[in-house]
């Protein structure tokens, strides 16, 4: 068979333009860890856990070259459990009746960590539209909490919002009907601003419910990275009673030698209740991974109880994609207060009492 080679060689050029103009891939995490809880009053519980170090998932994400500086993105991630390969659950209109009561996410495989697509422009800054972080949430990952939101350490039990007055904030975390702008680096200042829907209509009597706003400033340069985040969610519960969720968090940070040393503080309400947290922490680099470690209290009104946290983790790097980690945590809680535990596996029954847990795994990431 014989080919036109001009015309072969005008084929293979474009081909060869169109891979370089738009990229995919497939990425994901895999953490499994073996996780002992025990608390106050219930008995003591082994499990095979997983997103003890970092969120399991698997993800689709690429970007297309549009020219001029521009570019458009799309990101599908969805959570996944290795230890007994379920999905996880996700929320569709960012309201307390809109989440699956699943806590095991047996519905099968959804996109709820992130599903978005983006206008990208080099100088003016990205539009992103779907389901994604709030930008409260960001001032609680691992740049900010020496554990982030995982394992037994994770900032989220003392700092996630606790359900109140038949409110239960969907919101801490992510919101779905979303459109959120990110500002480009300025010499090191950063912002990003989200506006999501509750898609309700007009004629009911909460049409906001579920609307969510929130902001985030920020300044990353040098050995310094600080932010200050605010979020609200419109909520009206079944009494026609507005009960609005609101988070604001502070987060600094500072790299000195091997230590960052770390500052977060942060007040969640919902309607005339609070709970007001501060941690202080470090990520210290040692030359086989990080040594980590939180010290975080809370202060309750109307809800709850006052708590602390104790944490202390090490990860040991394997290589750049793999890592063996050990965490321990133990919460306290206050009074004759009992709200908050070490994981979910049991639940502290007698008033003023603790709650422990220690893990090893393993996480790797593709």
């Amino acid at each position: 068979m014989k080919f036109n080679k001009p015309l072969l060689l005008v084929a293979m050029t474009s081909m060869a333009g169109f891979a370089q103009a738009q990229t995919a891939e497939v990425f994901g995490v895999l953490d499994v860890a073996y996780l002992v809880t025990s608390a106050t009053g219930s008995p003591r519980v082994n499990s095979i856990s997983t997103d003890s170090n970092t969120s399991s998932r698997l993800g689709f994400r690429g970007t297309e070259d549009l020219g001029g500086g521009m570019k458009a993105s799309f990101w599908l991630e969805s959570a996944i459990s290795p230890d007994n390969g379920t999905g996880a659950v996700t929320n569709t209109n960012n309201q307390s009746t809109g989440q699956s009561t699943s806590p095991t996410g047996t519905q099968g495989l959804t996109f709820g960590r992130r599903s978005t697509a983006s206008l990208i422009d080099s100088k003016l800054g990205e539009l992103r539209v779907g389901r994604d972080y709030v930008p409260s949430f960001n001032n609680l990952t691992v740049s900010m909490h020496p554990f982030g939101t995982n394992g037994v350490g994770n900032a989220g039990q003392l700092f996630y919002p606790v359900a109140a007055n038949g409110t239960t904030a969907r919101t801490s975390v992510r919101a779905s009907n979303s459109v959120a702008y990110i500002m480009p680096d300025m010499n090191g200042f950063n912002a990003h601003l989200m506006y999501a829907l509750g898609e309700n209509t007009s004629d009911v009597y909460n049409p906001d419910d579920g609307k969510h706003t929130g902001i985030r400033v920020g300044y990353r340069n040098g050995p310094w990275n600080m932010a200050y985040a605010s979020g609200t969610t419109k909520y009206t519960t079944a009494a026609k009673v507005a009960n609005d969720y609101t988070q604001s968090n502070f987060a600094i940070n500072y790299q000195m030698g091997p230590a960052k040393l770390m500052f977060l503080t942060n007040e969640n309400k919902i309607g005339a209740t609070n709970t007001k947290t501060n941690m202080y922490g470090t990520q210290y680099g040692v030359a086989s991974g990080q040594i980590r470690f939180a010290y975080t209290t809370l202060k309750a009104t109307g809800v709850a109880n006052d708590a602390t946290q104790v944490a202390v983790g090490y990860v040991h790097d394997l290589s750049k994609r793999t890592a063996l980690f050990t965490n321990y945590s133990t919460v306290r809680n206050q009074g004759t207060g009992k709200q908050f535990v070490v994981g979910s596996g049991n639940g502290v029954t007698t008033p003023g009492g603790s709650s422990t847990g220690y893990e090893f795994g393993l996480r790797t990431s593709f």
